[in-house]
C-alpha cells in the first residue's frame, strides 16, 4: 500500500518575524542546499566517447520491454516525454505532468518510466491494494568501444519509489553487457530513501571499464520492478575514464552512517541543537567517498573543517584507506566536535588522495541553541526555507505528523513548535502531542488551538499541559494533530534534511504510523517552565524558553486585557507591549542586548514577574 497519498506540495511566500536571529551568509546557505543534493554538479569535462540527448524522441534502434510481474493489467513501458510524471500521488489526479526532469537538455525530451500513472490508469483510483509490481526496461543498440581500455557511463535522471527492501522490488538499475546475454549490474538509487525524490536532477557516473573497456560491442540496460512513482533519465553520455579521480557525497554529521549501527541512536541530523544535548552527542561527521577513476587511490582520508563566523575553530581527519576502483566507503572524522560556543557553524568535508588533490567541498550548517531543538533549515525562524505541505485536518480524519528526537541529556520539554503552510485555513483546529517513538506511546498533549489568520505562513508554539521529563537514551516524537474536517484545512510545512525520522498516523485508515517522504518544520523547546501561579485568584502564566536567544512565549489561560514591560538591571523598561489580548503571545527580543532581565506581566487585578536571561 502506497504510504502517502496525503501528500501535496506547494510552494512558500514568506513574511515573518524572527524566533532565532541568526543570519549565516547566502554563501553558506546556498551551499547547505546544493550539498543537501550533493550528486547535483558537474560530474565531467571530458568529451563525449557516444551520447544520446533524446531530441528525435526515442532512439528508433534502442528495444523496451514492460511486463506485468505478477499477470496483471498494467505495464509500462519507457516513453519519450517533456511533461514529467503523470501518477496520482501528488493530487492532480493525472490530469497534468508533474515533478519533471531538469536536467541539461530537458526542454527536447528526455525518457520516463512512470509506473504509479500506469497502476492508476489500468485501475482508474488514486491509490489500493491492487498496486501490482511491473518490469520495465530499454536497451541502447550495441555502441563500439574498441579503442578505448577506460571508460565511465554518465547521465542525469530523477527518480522516486517505494517498497525499498520488498523482495519483488528492483531499484534503478544500470546494466552492461558485451554480448546482450550477460549483464553486469550497478544500482543507482544512491541510498535513497523510501518515499523520498532524488535530486533533480540526480547526476551519477559509473567506471564500467571492466565490463566495456576495448570491447566493440557494448549494450546499456536500464531498468527497475516498482509498483509505483517515476523514474526518468536524459542526456546519457560514455566518456573516458579519468585515472585519478574521488567523488564525495552523503555527508551527515549525526553519526547516520556509523554511528546509529554502533551506539543505538538514529544519527539524527540536528539544524538546532542545544547546548546539553550536544555536550552528550558530539556532531559526528561522515561522508560516502567513491573512486570513480581508473587507478586505486592511496592514502584515501576525508578532511573536516568547522567554523564560526568565517574563523576555524575545528578540523579533523578520517583514518586512511586505500579506495579501490568502483569502491563507495564511508569514512567518519577520529575525532568528534564539542562546540563551546551558541550560534551558527558551517561544517565542511571533502576528500584527498595521493594522487587526488581535492573532491568539491560539501557544506552543512548547525545552530548550537540554548533550549531549541529542530531539523529544519529555517534559520532566521521567517519561513524563508519553508517547503511542501503535509496536511492534518481531513475530511476523512485527523491525521498526525512528528519528527523523532534522540535525547542524551535529561532535560524537561515545556512546548513545540511549528510552521503553518500557507495553504491552511483559519479556524482549523489542532494540538501538540508528546509520543514515545518505541511504539508510538502517547505521552502528553496541549490544549485545543484554533488557527488565526497571523498563524497562516507562520511558526506557532503550544505549551503542554505540564511540562514533560524527557530522559536520556530515549528517542520521542514531537508532534502535531489535526481534527477531523469536511474540507482540508491545515497542513504542515515540510524541509529537506534527509538525516532525519518522521512520521505520519493515518487517521484516514487504520490509525497506522507511517515513515513520511521529509521531515517536518516542528521543534522541542526544553527547560523548566517558568510558571506562576496565583493561588488566591487561582491565575497562572507561563515564561518560555528560559533562558533564550531572544524569543520568548507568554502564556495566560486566564488573564485578559494585559501588558506585558521588560526591565533591564537599572530598572529602565526596555520593551512594553500593551493592550494584549492573547493567551499565547510570541515576543520577539532580538534587540535587546544579552543579559538578565525582569519580565512583568500585569493586567488591572494581577501583576506576575520573573527573571529571564538573553544570551
Amino acid at each position: 500500500m502506497k504510504n502517502f497519498l496525503i501528500a501535496f506540495v506547494f510552494l512558500f511566500s514568506s513574511n515573518l518575524f524572527s524566533q532565532i536571529n541568526i543570519n549565516p551568509s547566502n554563501e553558506c546557505e546556498e551551499i547547505i542546499f546544493q550539498n543537501a543534493n550533493p550528486s547535483n554538479q558537474l560530474v565531467s569535462l571530458s568529451t563525449p566517447i557516444w551520447e544520446e540527448d533524446f531530441s528525435s524522441g526515442f532512439p528508433a534502434n534502442w528495444s523496451k520491454f514492460t511486463s506485468n510481474t505478477v499477470s496483471g493489467l498494467s505495464t509500462c513501458n519507457w516513453q519519450w516525454t517533456t511533461d514529467g510524471t503523470y501518477g496520482y500521488y501528488n493530487g492532480n489526479q493525472g490530469v497534468s505532468g508533474s515533478n519533471d526532469l531538469t536536467s541539461s537538455s530537458a526542454s527536447n525530451g528526455f525518457l520516463i518510466s512512470d509506473i504509479d500513472s500506469a497502476n492508476h490508469y489500468a485501475y482508474g483510483q488514486p491509490s489500493g491494494s491492487t498496486y501490482e509490481y511491473i518490469e520495465s526496461y530499454f536497451t541502447t543498440d550495441a555502441i563500439d568501444l574498441s579503442s578505448y581500455s577506460a571508460v565511465s557511463l554518465e547521465f542525469e535522471h530523477l527518480f522516486r519509489y517505494n517498497n525499498l527492501g520488498n523482495g519483488s522490488f528492483t531499484p534503478p538499475t544500470v546494466y552492461i553487457s558485451s554480448d546482450s546475454i550477460n549483464w553486469t549490474t550497478y544500482l543507482v538509487n544512491n541510498n535513497i530513501a523510501n518515499n523520498t525524490q532524488s535530486s533533480n536532477p540526480e547526476i551519477t557516473s559509473l567506471n564500467i571499464s571492466s565490463v566495456a573497456g576495448n570491447q566493440s560491442t557494448v549494450y546499456i540496460k536500464f531498468g527497475w520492478v516498482a509498483r509505483c512513482y517515476y523514474w526518468m533519465i536524459d542526456d546519457i553520455k560514455i566518456v573516458e575514464t579519468d585515472p585519478n579521480r574521488l567523488e564525495i557525497s552523503e555527508m551527515t554529521y549525526g553519526g547516520w552512517w556509523i554511528g546509529y549501527q554502533t551506539t543505538g541512536d538514529i544519527g539524527i541530523d540536528y539544524t538546532f541543537n542545544p547546548m546539553a544535548q550536544v555536550s552528550s552527542n558530539p556532531y559526528r561527521v561522515e561522508a560516502i567517498v567513491k573512486n570513480n577513476g581508473g587507478s586505486a587511490q592511496t592514502t584515501t582520508k576525508l578532511n573536516i573543517n568547522i567554523e564560526e563566523g568565517g574563523a576555524s575553530v575545528f578540523t579533523a581527519f578520517s583514518n586512511p584507506i586505500i579506495s579501490t576502483v568502483n569502491s563507495n566507503d564511508t569514512l567518519a572524522a577520529k575525532t568528534d566536535f564539542y562546540p563551546s560556543n551558541y550560534g551558527y557553524h558551517d561544517l565542511r568535508v571533502w576528500a584527498t588522495s595521493d594522487s587526488f588533490p581535492s573532491t568539491d567541498t560539501l557544506v552543512k550548517g548547525s545552530i548550537v541553541t540554548d533550549t531549541v531543538y529542530g531539523v529544519d533549515y529555517d534559520w532566521n525562524t521567517d519561513g524563508a526555507n519553508a517547503g511542501n505541505g503535509f496536511y492534518l485536518g481531513r475530511s476523512c480524519g485527523g491525521q498526525v505528523l512528528a519528527n523523532a528526537f534522540d535525547i542524551y541529556e535529561n532535560t524537561t520539554l515545556t512546548s513545540i513548535s511549528f510552521h503553518v503552510n500557507d495553504k491552511s485555513v483559519v479556524g482549523a483546529e489542532l494540538n501538540v502531542e508528546l509520543y514515545e517513538t518505541n511504539g508510538q506511546v502517547w505521552l502528553e498533549e496541549s490544549d485545543s488551538y484554533t488557527l488565526k489568520s497571523t498563524d497562516i505562513d507562520s511558526w506557532v508554539t503550544l505549551p503542554l499541559l505540564t511540562p514533560y521529563p524527557l530522559f536520556a537514551g530515549t528517542s520521542y516524537m514531537a508532534a502535531v494533530k489535526g481534527q477531523q474536517h469536511p474540507t482540508d484545512t491545515s497542513l504542515i510545512s515540510s524541509t529537506t534534511n534527509p538525516n532525519t525520522s518522521r512520521y505520519l498516523q493515518d487517521n484516514c485508515g487504520t490509525g497506522t504510523w507511517y515513515t513520511v517522504s521529509k521531515a517536518l518544520l516542528i521543534r522541542m523547546n526544553f527547560g523548566i517552565s517558568t510558571s506562576v501561579i496565583d493561588i488566591e485568584n487561582k491565575k497562572t502564566f507561563d515564561v518560555y524558553p528560559n533562558p533564550s536567544l531572544g524569543f520568548v512565549n507568554v502564556f495566560s489561560s486566564d488573564l485578559t486585557d494585559f501588558e506585558v514591560n521588560i526591565i533591564n538591571c537599572l530598572g529602565q523598561i526596555v520593551f512594553t507591549k500593551r493592550n494584549i489580548m492573547d493567551s499565547n503571545l510570541e515576543l520577539n527580543l532580538n534587540s535587546l542586548k544579552s543579559g538578565v532581565y525582569t519580565l512583568s506581566v500585569s493586567d488591572i487585578n494581577n501583576m506576575f514577574s520573573r527573571r529571564i536571561i538573553i544570551k
